[in-house]
């Protein structure tokens, strides 16, 4: 009986020294990872706006109406524009875009970051032949883009993650 106790003693005791050695971690880590994602996130940023001084996250939890697409907001600080995050589904669910989007309301570039659609087919709206032509277009978009071929589902899901980075916009702006 004795040795039962102990074990439990020793193991719980065990435990508690691992826990406080993880939260002793995880304090010491956690600003170096957050400052090391706001980095990732400004260089990508930077990708739609060569120029930007620097970006800004808003708080997405924080703005009532955003479609639920919407991810996260960048805000150029200067007045350059916004990049969107956009998380949506197209044939398969995980497919993650992201557009910037000047202050004179042109798409600047869309990119896409993440995507489990089939390569050879809805995979290929990741290819600058067909992100391309969002470029310079405004929120009057529909119809001025190239669906992809065999990918109407990618394609309907790709327009339609763009137009709610426009939505996004119009909230974000007031409109």
């Amino acid at each position: 009986m004795k040795d039962a106790i102990k074990s439990v003693v020793v193991i719980t005791a065990i435990c508690l020294i691992i826990a406080a050695l993880l939260g002793v971690t995880n304090y010491i880590t956690a600003p170096i990872i957050e400052a090391g994602e706001k980095q990732r996130a400004d260089d990508l940023c930077k990708e739609f706006f060569p120029d930007a001084k620097s970006f800004e996250e808003l708080k997405t939890s924080e703005i009532d109406g955003l479609p639920k697409t919407i991810t996260a907001i960048y805000k150029e600080t200067s007045g350059l524009g916004y990049v969107f995050q956009i998380s949506t589904k197209g044939y398969e669910s995980g497919l993650v875009i992201m557009c910037g989007i000047s202050s004179d309301g042109k798409i600047v570039q869309t990119k896409t970051l993440s995507s489990s659609e089939t390569k050879t087919i809805g995979g290929k709206t990741e290819s600058e032949d067909y992100t391309s032509q969002y470029t310079g277009l405004g929120s009057d978009f529909a119809g001025k883009v190239d669906a992809i071929s065999g990918a109407t589902i990618t394609s309907t899901a790709y327009e339609a993650a763009i137009s709610d980075a426009f939505a996004a916009l119009s909230i974000v702006l007031g409109n």
